[in-house]
C-alpha cells in the first residue's frame, strides 16, 4: 500500500500490517465478493483484451490478480518493498508474471509519464495517505485523457459509520484520535508498529476535488455493506454478514447506505 508524508509511511511498509490485512480480508467469503464486484467493474471498464491499467498500493496483488484473469495487464506498483516480495511470490505461484509487472513507487510522486495508463485502479489505500489530495492529483496525472480512475474508499455516511458513532458516542469509547476534515472523517491510531491514519471518505469532497481535477463521476456503486464480519464472532455469523453484502451489491446496488463505495472517475479528454 503505497503512502507517503508522515509515519504512516513507515507503517504501511512493515511487513506484518499486510499479514495483518490478508487475515482479515483475504477470507473465501470476501474473496467470492471480490470477484463478483471485479467481474462487475470489468463489465463497466469495457476495456478492449489486454489494456493496461495500473493498480497503485497493490500491496500484496490481490486485485492485481483479480484485474490480470480478467484480460488486463497491469503494473502493481506498492511503496513497500515487503509487500512486493509477498506479490512476488504469489504471482510465481499462480503463474501470473508475464500479465502483471511490479514496480516499487511512491503514491505522491509517481514513476509513470503523464497520462502513461488508460486505466488505473486504487483500492483502499487513499483511506491512509495523509496528503490525499496531493496523491489524487498524482493519479489523474498519469491517466490518459479519456481514462478510467476507479477508486473504493470507505463511505462516512454509510449505515455502518454512522451507527458505529453513535454506540461510540453513547459508550465513551474511541479508537485512537478522531478528526473530521473536508476529505472525510480520519481517525489517527497509535500501534505497535506507528501511526495509521484511517479516513472515512467524504463522498461529495471526493467528486469535487476530482471535478477541480477535470475527472467526471461517470458511476459510483456499492462495494460492501458492511465490513462487520472482521468483527462478528463465530464462522456463522460472519457468513450471515458476507450474505447480506452479496445480496445488497446483486439486487439493492445504493452506494449510499454502504460502507465501502467503488467510484468511477473519468478524465476529460481536453
Amino acid at each position: 500500500m503505497s503512502v507517503s508524508g508522515n509515519g504512516s509511511q513507515d507503517l504501511m511498509a512493515d511487513a506484518r500490517i499486510h499479514q495483518e490485512w490478508v487475515s482479515l480480508y483475504r477470507t473465501a467469503e470476501a474473496q467470492a465478493f471480490y470477484e463478483m464486484a471485479f467481474d462487475e467493474i470489468a463489465r463497466r471498464l469495457a476495456a478492449p483484451p489486454d489494456a493496461k491499467i495500473l493498480d497503485a498500493g497493490c500491496g500484496s496483488c490481490a486485485k492485481s490478480i483479480l484485474l490480470a484473469t480478467r484480460g488486463f495487464r497491469v503494473v502493481a506498483m506498492d511503496y513497500a518493498a515487503d509487500a512486493l516480495a509477498l506479490a512476488d511470490g504469489v504471482l510465481r505461484k499462480e503463474r501470473l508474471q508475464d500479465r502483471i509487472t511490479l514496480r516499487q513507487g511512491d503514491l505522491l510522486k509517481l514513476p509513470f509519464a503523464d497520462g502513461e495508463f488508460p486505466y488505473v485502479i486504487c483500492w483502499g489505500v487513499l483511506m491512509h495517505v495523509p496528503e490525499v489530495r496531493r496523491a489524487l492529483a498524482e493519479l489523474t496525472r498519469v491517466l490518459a485523457p479519456g481514462g478510467m480512475l476507479v477508486l473504493s474508499e470507505g463511505n462516512m455516511y454509510s449505515a455502518q459509520s454512522i451507527a458505529m458513532r453513535g454506540v461510540k458516542r453513547l459508550i465513551g469509547r474511541r479508537r485512537g484520535n478522531v478528526v473530521k476534515t473536508d476529505a472525510g472523517l480520519e481517525t489517527i491510531e497509535a500501534t505497535p508498529e506507528g501511526t495509521l491514519l484511517t479516513r472515512q471518505t467524504n463522498m461529495h469532497w471526493l467528486a469535487a476535488e476530482g471535478q477541480r481535477l477535470g475527472l467526471r463521476v461517470s458511476a459510483r456503486i456499492p462495494g460492501q455493506l458492511t465490513e462487520l464480519y472482521t468483527l462478528a464472532p463465530g464462522a456463522a455469523l460472519k457468513r450471515a454478514v458476507h450474505a447480506v453484502n452479496r445480496v445488497w451489491f446483486t439486487h439493492v446496488g445504493l452506494a449510499g447506505p454502504a460502507f465501502g463505495n467503488i467510484v468511477f472517475l473519468q478524465k476529460t479528454k481536453s
